[in-house]
């Protein structure tokens, strides 16, 4: 088994999510073929820092500085380096070159953590067992972008779904749920640095799984009577909601 493991460049989560990596490559390093990162370092983040403490965000916004400012540390890198395992950069996987690294280097398994990057069909065909998301929400009801933060705010259970990826958008089949809050959660960029830790451990035990078996779980249908679109937060007012409902940002 050789998981090829993908993420931004830089995010938001505390530890820029580098506490996933840890537990996975803790737990499951074995099957880890290497890195990906994906450029989104460039002015437009400026933009988004700004906006984001303009908005009343000031923890996620501080966060996403934090992050920024620590990458010269490269201290996601040196715990693949450490290992011996390839660190590889790009704007987008949608690229020849890319499709080409994963067939040559026989992956089995590209794993997307929190990029924006929609997978061509291209990419999502390369791995031998094709491609899997952590999506940050319960589906197959709540789809989108932070379904976690929305089902806080409403005191719902929130947590994480580990899905294959198709071309649709958190369309393909189920292959693991877990619930990080009961919905209690309020501050949350801690709930965050607990979601990284649990998706580490979650991915690991799936690994092993995937690897004893030589195939991916048959999962479950991602199909439900209603489903709900999330989408970021844009706007002071809808910001405003949600702090009224007592969330930290």
């Amino acid at each position: 088994m050789r998981a090829l493991l993908v993420t931004s460049q830089v995010t938001y989560v505390p530890r820029n999510y580098g506490d996933l990596f840890v537990t996975l490559l803790a737990e499951a390093g074995e099957h880890v073929a290497g890195a990906v990162f994906l450029r989104n370092l460039d002015w437009s983040l400026a933009k988004t820092v700004l906006g984001l403490y303009a908005l009343g965000c000031p923890r996620v916004a501080t966060s996403l500085v934090r992050n920024t400012i620590e990458l010269p540390l490269r201290r996601r890198e040196k715990l693949f380096t450490a290992r011996n395992l390839p660190v590889l950069r790009a704007a987008t996987m949608n690229t020849p070159w890319m499709t080409a690294w994963i067939r040559q280097h026989e992956i089995d398994l590209v794993i997307n953590l929190r990029t924006r990057c929609i997978y061509q069909a291209d990419v999502l065909t390369a791995p031998k067992l094709g491609c899997l998301n952590v999506h940050h929400g319960l589906l197959p009801e709540h789809r989108g972008a932070m379904c976690d933060l929305y089902a806080l705010s409403e005191n719902r259970p929130a947590g994480f779904t580990i899905h294959v990826m198709t071309e649709r958008l958190d369309a393909g089949r189920i292959l693991l749920r877990s619930e990080v809050s009961d919905g209690a959660a309020r501050d949350y960029i801690r709930y965050l640095a607990r979601t990284g830790r649990a998706e580490g451990h979650a991915l690991a035990e799936l690994l092993q799984e995937i690897a004893c078996a030589g195939a991916l779980p048959v999962g479950e249908p991602n199909t439900a009577d209603k489903a709900y679109i999330h989408k970021t937060p844009r706007t002071r007012a809808e910001i405003a909601r949600l702090k009224t409902r007592g969330m930290l940002l």
